[in-house]
């Protein structure tokens, strides 16, 4: 069982470079970063995980995701690097594959490129996405960087994504291409999605039970797809990394763990505690500068790595 670390690396936490370079000498697989490029202000959408739908001052302070991961690969030589995830529809397909192919050829071959289309259409329409179409923009904008990650040059004619023959130089060290991953809920649609354009699925908090589950219908599409199931690889956000929680989701079909660590008490936690601990932790202030590193010692100790 692979183990990585997720963090909210903002301008008010510790600093991209010391953190990376703590999560590699501590021995996790990876580091993963979310992404929100702005925050609206007064937004009619609720936060669906504060009971007053007051969106966390969080969601407007995370740095830019593959800015965090350049950093940090310039000071590591083995972990991965890893969006949690990067939100598409908020990026042309032309610049994201640019960066991408850039972060993953510098970096010797370290990234995974976690995608998701977002919850808050306000700020989804920003960059002129229609939040109803989000998930088809997504598909095609996925295709076309998968096109030009593999070839160097590519045109596309999609309903939202076109472009003529274009070079899109560096490409990525991983051929053909790094492996995308899809955050969402496990529903029918997400699962469509992955075997017919994904490489993996990154949910948030989804019991082992799920995860069985999620592997029995994956198999199945993928058979479909005429895709090997085994290339489809399920990295699940968790909040304990004891040795219990790692054979449970190792058995049921999972392929690596990652514990968030920003405003984490340090401690073993039973599944029951994880939504209100992870709701607590995103509403509170940020945490000490010292205390993530702090915590991810605990957490070093708890996955006995």
């Amino acid at each position: 069982m692979k183990v990585g670390i997720g963090m909210f690396i903002t301008g008010y936490t510790v600093d991209p470079i010391t953190m990376g370079k703590a999560v590699e000498d501590a021995g996790f697989d990876s580091i993963w970063v979310p992404d929100h490029t702005v925050l609206p202000v007064n937004p009619a959408t609720k936060y669906p995980g504060t009971g007053d739908g007051v969106i966390p001052s969080l969601y407007g302070e995370m740095a830019d995701p593959l800015v965090l991961l350049a950093y940090i690969g310039a000071c590591t030589s083995r972990i991965r690097l890893a969006t949690g995830v990067c939100l598409v529809p908020e990026r042309h397909p032309l610049t994201l594959a640019k960066a991408v192919g850039t972060l993953d050829s510098f970096s010797g071959g370290r990234v995974t490129l976690g995608v998701g289309v977002g919850w808050l259409a306000e700020e989804t329409v920003l960059y002129g996405t229609d939040f109803s179409t989000r998930w088809d923009y997504a598909r095609e904008a996925v295709t076309a960087m998968k096109a030009l990650w593999q070839h160097g040059s590519a045109s596309f004619a999609g309903k939202f994504v076109n472009f003529p023959e274009v070079r899109c130089d560096p490409i990525p060290a991983q051929r053909p291409y790094p492996p995308v991953i899809i955050g969402a809920p496990g529903t029918r649609r997400t699962f469509d999605r992955i075997a017919a354009w994904g490489d993996g699925w990154l949910p948030v908090m989804a019991p082992p039970s799920a995860i069985a589950e999620a592997r029995a219908a994956l198999r199945e599409r993928c058979e479909v797809q005429g895709r090997d199931p085994a290339s489809i690889e399920i990295t699940v956000f968790v909040m304990d990394v004891t040795r219990e929680t790692q054979e449970a989701y190792e058995e049921a079909g999972a392929d690596r763990i990652v514990v968030g660590i920003y405003n984490h008490p340090g401690t073993p936690l039973p599944f029951e505690e994880w939504a209100p601990t992870r709701r607590r932790a995103l509403a509170s202030p940020p945490p000490p500068i010292d205390e993530p590193l702090k915590v991810l010692e605990q957490m070093h100790k708890l996955a006995g790595l």
